[in-house]
């Protein structure tokens, strides 16, 4: 009966350590998966916020032309920047075809006036 009660106690023993294990390998998982969509987030909001554009520089003294070609969808643009001096065609990025247009401004409704 001592060995059998020892085995059992061994037994349960690697039992928790593996289940330790286990819980340990999935928790860090996600705290992985976790961290890397914080990083990529706060990448992507502060991308938002970045003033400038270093390739709108070249488009601002006449040395270059930004070249924009509608995708599929219609709503999408992808942007090509064309330097006049080098003669060469750089991709820039993928973004909206109406973001560097004026919007227009809101006509206000005619009002109604008695006796006019």
């Amino acid at each position: 009966m001592h060995t059998f009660e020892a085995r059992r106690m061994i037994t349960r023993s690697n039992e928790a350590r593996a289940q330790f294990w286990q819980v340990t390998i999935v928790t860090s998982f996600f705290a992985v998966v976790l961290g890397a969509s914080l990083f990529l987030g706060t990448v992507m909001v502060l991308g938002t916020f970045h003033n400038g554009d270093p390739l709108s520089d070249l488009t601002a003294n006449g040395r270059a032309g930004r070249v924009a070609r509608t995708l599929s969808d219609g709503t999408l643009c992808h942007y090509m920047l064309f330097d006049n001096k080098t003669a060469q065609t750089v991709e820039d990025r993928i973004g909206r075809c109406d973001e560097n247009k004026p919007k227009p401004k809101q006509e206000k409704p005619a009002t109604f006036t008695w006796g006019k």
